[in-house]
């Protein structure tokens, strides 16, 4: 793939003309009166900027790169980790066409971050529930090498630790440390657990979103392959 000067030079002088009509129509709702964000003017849906057709991806497109079909028998968790790799990518299309900066930008990375997290726990999780899917009735919960405790059902730390050691994640104890670290990061989507203030921290940047996209692909083609055929009590 390669942007030609031409190219980029369009896009460039585009985004200026984006950027200018944007301004006028702020200005104009100003001068009506209005004070957007508190006071605004919303216009009806087919009225509003339509979003380019084709950036966020479909629900078959996310079945299929996640093998979500095979690692989520349930159709609604199915459905509601989709939900959350669209909203994926309208985060990836802001943080790419739109420049924002200090406290807003470390914020919306917190929200891309957490979302991806989202993603993750949901993911590893399914691999530990339905792996151990009928613990309570099986029987053979003393002697299986297979068997998830109910803490590693339902902590998506306690499964990461659970998965490797059965040899469904292939990581050694810092990548297993670093995963419940990446993990526990959802927590800060709870304002008062926040040690710090966010700015200072400097802790969600687009290195570390770069490192959670990669993390999750990593999981999820490894639970695919691996925990998958061990679903349903072996």
């Amino acid at each position: 793939m390669l942007l030609s000067d031409e190219m980029k030079s369009k896009i460039v002088d585009n985004n200026r003309k984006i950027t200018e009509l944007l301004n006028e129509n702020e200005n104009i709702l100003r001068e009506a009166g209005y004070n957007p964000p508190m006071i605004n003017y919303a216009l009806d849906r087919t009225e509003k900027i339509g979003f380019p057709s084709g950036y966020i991806r479909t629900v078959a497109a996310f079945n299929t790169k996640y093998h979500l079909r095979e690692i989520c028998p349930n159709r609604t968790t199915r459905h509601n980790i989709t939900y959350a790799l669209e909203a994926s990518d309208l985060i990836n299309f802001i943080m790419n066409r739109v420049n924002i900066w200090g406290s807003v930008e470390t914020i919306f990375f917190k929200l891309a971050i957490v979302n991806f997290v989202s993603v993750i726990e949901a993911i590893v999780l399914e691999a530990a529930n339905n792996i151990c899917c009928n613990a309570s009735n099986c029987g053979k919960t003393k002697t299986c090498y297979y068997h998830f405790s109910k803490e590693e059902r339902n902590n998506a730390r306690k499964a990461v630790e659970k998965l490797t050691l059965v040899g469904i994640l292939d990581f050694d104890t810092d990548k297993v440390s670093r995963v419940q670290e990446i993990i526990g990061l959802r927590n800060r989507i709870h304002i008062r657990l926040t040690k710090g203030n966010e700015m200072n921290l400097d802790d969600f940047t687009l290195s570390l979103y770069n490192e959670v996209v990669a993390l999750l692909q990593d999981i999820d083609k490894q639970i695919y392959e691996k925990a998958v055929p061990h679903y349903r009590c072996n």
